[in-house]
C-alpha cells in the first residue's frame, strides 16, 4: 500500500479503523516521489521511532516525514529506504527540520551511512530564542501552538507490525507540526540576531552524537577524579572492553558490566587475579571464574599506564567551589541580559574546568566565546 490515505487493522479493538491523514510508504516508488517532492520543497520534517531495551544498537521501525504539508510513515522493516533517504540527509540545500534530535541522528546516520548535513533541532531553536531548560515536544507545541499531543505510544513496540492506527497517528503527529514551530521560532531567532548560534549548535549535536565512544570513558564517571591514578587506567581498560563487547553482541552497556562493577573491579584488581573473582562473587555473577577470564584478560592486555594518560582531575577544593559560586553570579548576569538560560551558556562542568584552568574551555564554540569575553574566569 502505497499511496493515498491508508485503514490500518488493529487501530482500536473497541471499534472499526479509521482512515488516516497521513500516508504510509512501503514500495520505491513512493518514496521517490517523496523524495523529489523534498527536494522541490527544500525542505522536510523527520523524526524516529525505535526500540532499544535489549540491543546496543537502536532498532528502527518507522520513520515519520512532513514534506510541503503532507505527512508520511516510512516502514524500514518492509522497504531498503536507508540509501534514498540518506541522499535527502546528505543535501545541503535542503533544510531537515527534527526536534530534540541527538538520537535520532544517531539512528538515522547509522541506518542511512549519511551524516546529516543542514539540520535544525527545534528544542536548540526554543531555547535560543529564550525557552528555559529542555522543553519536550509536547509542551512546546502545547505552549506555542496551543495543540495538546498524546504521550500515549511512547513506549509502544515499534517493531510490531502491524502497528495499530493509534500509533501511526502519534508517530504522525511528531512531525505534523514541526514546520508550524519553526515559523514562529525562525522569525524570533532572526530577530535576536542568533542565526548562526542555531546553526553553530545544531552542528555541535551532530558532532558530539557521531563522535563515537570516547577513548577515555573513565572521564565521563561522575567521581573518577577523587580515585588514584592507577584505577582511573584499570577503570578505563574495563569501559574500553565493555563498549567492544556490547558493539560485537549488540547489548546493553549494563548488561556486559554495570557501572558499579566496574569500578569495584578496578578498586579490587590490584592484587592477584583473585581480587576480580572475589567482586564477581561478592555482585552475585553466577559464574564468577568464567566471568573473571575476560576482565583479567582486559586488565592485562593494557600494560602500564601511560604517561600522558588524562586523569579525571580532582573534586573542587573549599576555595575553589566559592569561586565557581562567583562565576556563576556573573554568568547570571550575562544570561539574564541576553534572556537565557545560565545552563545553556555554560553547565556547572564547564564553570568548575574554567576555575581549574582559569581561562574558558576552548571546547565552548564561537557564540559562547563571544558572549563570555568580558567574563574572566582568572578573577575569580
Amino acid at each position: 500500500m502505497s499511496s493515498g490515505s491508508l485503514t490500518v487493522d488493529g487501530a482500536d479493538e473497541s471499534g472499526p479503523a479509521r482512515e488516516q491523514a497521513w500516508r504510509w510508504i512501503d514500495d520505491a516508488q513512493t518514496l521517490n516521489e517523496v523524495v523529489d517532492s523534498a527536494r522541490s520543497a527544500k525542505s522536510l520534517a523527520i523524526d524516529t521511532e525505535f526500540v532499544r531495551r535489549r540491543t546496543y544498537y537502536a532498532e528502527l521501525g518507522l520513520v515519520q516525514l512532513a514534506v510541503a504539508g503532507e505527512l508520511y510513515l516510512l516502514d524500514p522493516l518492509a522497504i531498503d529506504a536507508g540509501a534514498p533517504l540518506g541522499q535527502l540527509l546528505g543535501d545541503a540545500q535542503i533544510t531537515k527540520l527534527i526536534h530534540a534530535g541527538g538520537e535520532d541522528i544517531e539512528v538515522l546516520e547509522r541506518w542511512s551511512g549519511v551524516r546529516p548535513v543542514n539540520l535544525i533541532d527545534t528544542q536548540i531553536a526554543s531555547q535560543l530564542s529564550g525557552v528555559p531548560g529542555q522543553i519536550g515536544y509536547q509542551r512546546l507545541v502545547a505552549e506555542r501552538l496551543g495543540v495538546q499531543l498524546s504521550k500515549g505510544e511512547q513506549q509502544s513496540d515499534w517493531l510490531k507490525r502491524p502497528l495499530s492506527a493509534r500509533q501511526c497517528d502519534y508517530a504522525a503527529d511528531d512531525v505534523r507540526y514541526l514546520q508550524p514551530l519553526a515559523d514562529q521560532l525562525f522569525p524570533e531567532i532572526e530577530r535576536l540576531g542568533r542565526r548562526e548560534w542555531l546553526e553553530e549548535e545544531c552542528l555541535r549535536q551532530i558532532d558530539r552524537v557521531l563522535a563515537g565512544p570516547s577513548d577515555y570513558p573513565h572521564l565521563n564517571e561522575r567521581n573518577a577524579g577523587s580515585y588514584p591514578p592507577q584505577v582511573q587506567w584499570r577503570l578505563c581498560l574495563l569501559l574500553r572492553w565493555r563498549e567492544r563487547e556490547a558493539q560485537r553482541k549488540d547489548k546493553p552497556r549494563s548488561w556486559i558490566l554495570d557501572n558499579g562493577l566496574a569500578i569495584a573491579i578496578a578498586h579490587c584488581a590490584s592484587g592477584d587475579d583473585a581480587a576480580v573473582v572475589r567482586c564477581l562473587k561478592e555482585a552475585g555473577r553466577r559464574d564468577p571464574q568464567a566471568s573473571a577470564t575476560p576482565l583479567r584478560t582486559a586488565l592485562a592486555a593494557g600494560g602500564q599506564m601511560p604517561a600522558d594518560f588524562p586523569l579525571a582531575p580532582p573534586p573542587i577544593d573549599g576555595p575553589q567551589k566559592q569561586a565557581v559560586k562567583a562565576l556563576r553570579a556573573a554568568l547570571g548576569e550575562v544570561a539574564e541580559a541576553l534572556g537565557l538560560a545560565p545552563e545553556l551558556i555554560a553547565t556547572r562542568a564547564v564553570l568548575e574546568q574554567a576555575i581549574r584552568e582559569r581561562a574558558w574551555p576552548q571546547g565552548i564554540g564561537q557564540w559562547r566565546a563571544k558572549v563570555l569575553e568580558k567574563v574572566d574566569p582568572s578573577r575569580y
